[in-house]
């Protein structure tokens, strides 16, 4: 329920009281159960739904990719930039055009 609630406000500021409160747990307990549940954290699990989103844009969509940053809830290019080179390995722009071959 949630991650799927997540997904539809990925590119939304949500906040762990408002994901606590969804699950009705505290936020504490919420952080424990969610990290059982999907082996990450909120925010890491977050990223990643994030940065999967952009891989399907970067591919589909010849959109700028600060369009795509903006779209996919990062706060501008340099800060999907930097979470895109840690979590896949090259920069978006590199892995669009390694997709597009």
């Amino acid at each position: 329920m949630i991650t799927d609630y997540l997904r539809e406000h990925l590119a939304d500021n949500v906040g762990l009281l408002e994901l606590a409160n969804i699950a009705q747990l505290s936020r504490s307990h919420f952080c424990r159960a969610f990290r059982v549940s999907t082996g990450l954290s909120p925010h890491q699990w977050l990223v990643m739904a994030r940065i999967e989103k952009a891989k399907g844009l970067l591919v589909s969509d010849k959109l700028p990719i600060a369009d795509i940053a903006v779209l996919t809830g990062f706060a501008d290019q340099a800060h999907l930039s930097r979470h895109f080179s840690r979590i896949v390995g090259s920069s978006p722009g590199a892995w669009r055009r390694q997709a597009a071959s």
